[in-house]
């Protein structure tokens, strides 16, 4: 039990969001989710959580059924777009040495997992946040349907376009990668893709590969482009089949163009990367960031959602360890800082150097990554994955 936190709002019902209010309902605290999605959904495609994510889902209670429902990573590849393999992490070491698996799985059933472990009625779904005003006594969030809600603290869950950070620091600017990303979910029978996850490094452009089990498989790709534009599905798919139609390993049966050609049109998700540079604050007053709204990473060393529920965690204790909410937030937010922001800018870089495009740079970069010696591929991951919220 918080003393001094009864009731709190979580404004963003995703993989943070609702993490951050189980974790608070386990400690007592009366908590509602407002979404502004009209009802759940097939969202997303697939996302990778390590052993970090694993470890803070089993403080949960949520670990074992996670593993049950996603499907083991045992080892991990980059590879030329011809099957080359550049260099190999095994997956089952991080295992024996962090307690947790690697575990894909598709976003939707993580989705689902988090909402049945939230008492009936907490989530809102439909409520688009307009705004807020706090006072010492409690804060009050508006919505644009002309509702609104009070209570003690506001989390702002709702991701790297969040509504609640426009308002508490507006100087805040998105910076963007240089690159779009295509992703998609398709059910292939592969088992040369059994507990492995691919990814294929071009020139200005990148495709991966991550069985979720049920022969299912989550793939990505990303190419440099200008952002700022939406194509129509079937032009998506074009444009992959297009950029990677001759992608093909040898050594593995599910060829990039197979996978690109089982996918519906209608499923390919685009997207424009963005991410921002590490804030200097993540709370004022009564109102506090988590996520995606405050530590937006891109996904290039798959640790955005693992990010979001170490912080959902962290924030949990810091309250009920506090002596007041004041206190409370701001170790919060001086003991989630240093990470985060390694994480940002670590995962930024490692995308630079994927998109390299002129063909000596990247001849450089595949032989830079081909000669690094396992141990030190090892132990700067080990630096990401072996956290314990």
């Amino acid at each position: 039990m918080i003393h001094f936190l009864k009731r709190a709002i979580v404004v963003g019902g995703g993989i943070g969001g609702l993490s951050a209010a189980i974790a608070l309902d386990q400690m007592g605290v009366e908590v509602t989710v407002y979404e502004q999605a009209a009802e759940p959904g097939e969202v997303g495609a697939g996302l990778t959580l390590w052993p970090n994510a694993i470890k803070a889902l089993r403080k949960l209670g949520l670990g074992k059924q996670v593993i049950k429902t996603g499907a083991k990573i045992f080892r991990g590849e980059i590879c030329t777009p011809g099957g080359k393999i550049l260099s190999g992490l095994d997956s089952g070491e991080l295992e024996f040495r962090f307690g947790a698996p690697v575990v894909a799985i598709h976003r939707a059933d993580l989705h689902k997992i988090l909402l049945a472990a939230l008492p009936p009625g907490s989530i809102r779904m439909g409520m688009v946040c307009s705004g807020f005003q706090q006072d010492e006594e409690g804060v009050t969030v508006h919505f644009a349907n002309g509702q609104s809600d009070r209570a003690d603290l506001l989390i702002g869950a709702d991701g790297i376009h969040s509504r609640i950070r426009r308002q508490l620091f507006p100087e805040v600017a998105l910076r963007y990668s240089g690159y779009i990303a295509w992703r998609g979910v398709v059910t292939i029978a592969d088992e040369s893709l059994r507990g492995i996850s691919r990814e294929y490094w071009g020139r200005g452009k990148r495709f991966g590969i991550v069985p979720l089990g049920n022969r299912r498989i989550y793939w990505y790709a990303t190419a440099n482009h200008p952002p700022g534009q939406t194509p129509p599905p079937a032009q998506r798919k074009e444009t992959l089949l297009r950029h990677f139609g001759r992608w093909h390993s040898p050594l593995h049966a599910a060829a990039v163009k197979t996978v690109i050609a089982a996918t519906p049109a209608e499923a390919i998700l685009y997207n424009d990367i963005y991410d921002f540079s590490p804030l200097p604050q993540w709370r004022r007053g009564r109102v506090v960031l988590l996520g995606d709204a405050v530590h937006a990473t891109t996904p290039n060393l798959g640790q955005g959602a693992c990010m979001a529920v170490e912080s959902s965690l962290a924030l949990a204790r810091c309250l009920a360890d506090g002596k007041d909410l004041r206190s409370s937030l701001r170790r919060y937010e001086s003991e989630r800082m240093p990470r985060t922001a390694w994480i940002t800018r670590r995962s930024y870089r490692l995308g630079r150097l994927g998109q390299l495009e002129n063909p000596l740079a990247c001849l450089l970069r595949n032989m830079m990554v081909w000669l690094t010696p396992e141990r030190v591929m090892k132990k700067s991951i080990e630096k990401a994955v072996g956290y314990e919220a």
